[in-house]
């Protein structure tokens, strides 16, 4: 079965200068959509440019946290683009920590750019979204925003609200014809937070004396780990991303789908 998309989306992708926003906004220029890519990195947003190499696309310097900041990104580029239908919420951070020892500046951090990050996008987004009245929004959530892992409480919370806020808001706006789901993947190290979840997970394993304790042996444990026995690429996740934005999906909302290799069903 082929995919369908509505003709001329315009679409917004926070945390979109690299992994899963890079790999959605590639995909979304393929199918001739219009994209304003989003990040707080201006390096990172002029290398996406370059990469992408199309008019379709425009770049904005945003803080996610920030609500002025997003306001303005998301007016701009509704105007800029004559409208906005679609929003990828893919900004994130993360951060391995015992439980004892996180900060509350680390805690206001991370739930800040997950989850206010989120709430704050969505919300602005929103009349735009409202208006096309096609409007679709996927959210990054994790396999840690439906389960606990220790070392990472904050992230796991900040996740757990993105789940719970796309199945919250998904409800309240599906009676105009908006549709919110997420996507929730295990770690992976195509991404700059998988490099950093592979590159932190090397200095724990040091730090606890084991002496295999390197990226290729933690890389092959980790496959070993899911029930599909691999390790999942940005591109697993991005086609469960743009499904959620065909027309295919018109009838799904509120949900938050694993893109785990079975980890969380196995």
């Amino acid at each position: 079965m082929q995919l369908k998309y509505s003709e001329n989306r315009k679409a917004l992708v926070t945390g979109g200068a690299n992994g899963f926003g890079l790999g959605t906004a590639k995909e979304l220029v393929n199918i001739g959509a219009k994209v304003t890519i989003a990040d707080i990195n201006k390096e990172n947003l002029d290398n996406a440019q370059k990469e992408i190499n199309s008019d379709l696309v425009d770049t904005c310097v945003v803080d996610v946290s920030n609500k002025d900041s997003l306001t303005q990104a998301i007016d701009n580029a509704a105007k800029k683009m004559g409208g906005l239908d679609t929003l990828v919420n893919s900004a994130g951070v993360f951060e391995f920590t015992k439980f004892e020892d996180i900060s509350e500046k680390e805690w206001d951090w991370i739930m800040d750019i997950n989850s206010k990050g989120t709430f704050l996008a969505t919300q602005i987004a929103m009349p735009y979204l409202k208006e096309s009245k096609n409007g679709r929004v996927v959210n990054l959530s994790s396999d840690a925003g439906k389960k606990g892992f220790a070392m990472i409480t904050t992230y796991c919370a900040s996740k757990f609200a993105v789940t719970g806020m796309t199945q919250a808001i998904g409800a309240e706006v599906a009676p105009y014809g908006v549709t919110v789901n997420a996507v929730c993947p295990s770690s992976i190290p195509g991404t700059g937070m998988g490099e950093k979840v592979a590159s932190q997970k090397v200095q724990l394993y040091k730090e606890m004396g084991f002496s295999k304790g390197n990226l290729e042996t933690i890389l092959k444990e980790g496959a070993e780990a899911f029930p599909l026995k691999r390790l999942g690429t940005v591109e697993d996740v991005v086609s469960i991303i743009m499904y959620l934005i065909s027309e295919n999906a018109s009838w799904i909302t509120g949900e938050s789908i694993n893109v785990d290799g079975g980890s969380l069903g196995g």
